[in-house]
């Protein structure tokens, strides 16, 4: 059975490590420095739903 997902939805590890991807590539891209990018990794190994990993994103641009 599928279910719906919302920014409430439990995270699975998955997520996080895509995340962790996504912040790895915007400091590379020099979207975050180093500090910011330590902060917001420690965040999303530590996130336990989508919406919290979502907000560690949100404000970075989108790989074209």
């Amino acid at each position: 059975m599928a279910t719906r997902q919302t920014s409430m939805t439990r995270a699975k590890d998955s997520d996080r490590n895509d995340t962790c991807k996504v912040l790895d590539s915007a400091m590379a891209e020099g979207q975050l420095s180093m500090e910011e990018h330590r902060d917001r990794l420690s965040a999303a190994m530590k996130a336990t739903t989508l919406g919290e990993l979502a907000d560690l994103v949100a404000d970075l641009q989108n790989e074209a």
